[in-house]
């Protein structure tokens, strides 16, 4: 019987989210006190910047687009980009260093927690770090004036959403990494070009058709959809479209995780 119920849990790579994930996400959050105050600055510094820098700056010659004043067209974009960079940057470089250099997962793994319950202890971490970034840059932004709609409120409950699609990744790539220096190809080959030609800072449709259809596989570009509709108060007729992506995408990064961890601590 235990053979079995192993080999079932072998068979359906799945994080946990039960007590022995809230442990990890005790860990993760004693941990991120310490530092709270330089983790926040470094999170919210450069997206903050652009926003001033591009939305009052630049804005005083782009005076609108697409019928919005330039900075609250870019705002909800940053906020969707705040959320990727603080959760991918997270997750990567403090999954490496548990990895590779603290030996955390390590402990973990030989204490009573399983890869399963791991994985889950960083979705549980990484969502709720999303969650803080959204709710922080979304009272940045109506604070300034740039939000249109009291439907912006619904952008708090879905960071969990991209919380979960870029934890996955980020964490695979540390995994996978050998040095540290690693990391930054997956932030200058992947990360970059998303923040950049995801609708951010001009609609995509202005783009050539090619490039629109490799845009449209990239979470960022939804995620940005979703939050500018909300902001401003455009639920169009893709706004759903762009939803279920995203949902779908969470639920297809749920697993890897637990097998990139199951390679990386038990196979090896």
């Amino acid at each position: 019987m235990a053979t079995s119920s192993a080999s079932t849990r072998r068979a359906w790579p799945l994080p946990r989210f039960d007590w022995q994930a809230w442990r990890v996400w005790e860990r993760n959050a004693a941990a991120w006190l310490k530092i709270y105050k330089t983790s926040v600055l470094l999170n919210f510094g450069e997206p903050f910047m652009n926003l001033l820098a591009l939305g009052f700056g630049l804005g005083t010659y782009v005076t609108s687009l697409d019928n919005v004043p330039f900075a609250a067209y870019i705002g909800p974009g940053l906020l969707a980009s705040t959320v990727m960079m603080g959760v991918t940057f997270d997750m990567a470089f403090s999954g490496f260093n548990r990895l590779h250099r603290e030996g955390v997962y390590d402990a973990m793994i030989t204490g009573p927690l399983s890869v399963e319950a791991i994985a889950g202890g960083e979705y549980l971490w990484e969502c709720t770090r999303a969650v803080l970034y959204g709710s922080t840059f979304l009272l940045v932004l109506v604070a300034m004036g740039l939000v249109r709609s009291w439907l912006a409120i619904w952008i708090l409950p879905l960071m969990i959403l991209p919380g979960i699609i870029f934890t996955s990744p980020a964490l695979v790539v540390a995994t996978a990494a050998k040095l540290e220096d690693h990391l930054f190809y997956y932030f200058t080959l992947v990360i970059t070009p998303m923040f950049m030609f995801s609708g951010i800072f001009f609609p995509v449709s202005n783009l050539p058709e090619i490039a629109q259809k490799v845009i449209w596989f990239t979470p960022l570009y939804h995620l940005v959809n979703v939050t500018r509709g909300l902001a401003l108060g455009r639920l169009g007729p893709g706004f759903g479209a762009d939803l279920l992506w995203l949902f779908v995408a969470a639920l297809v990064a749920l697993p890897w995780p637990v097998v990139a961890l199951r390679r990386k601590l038990l196979d090896a």
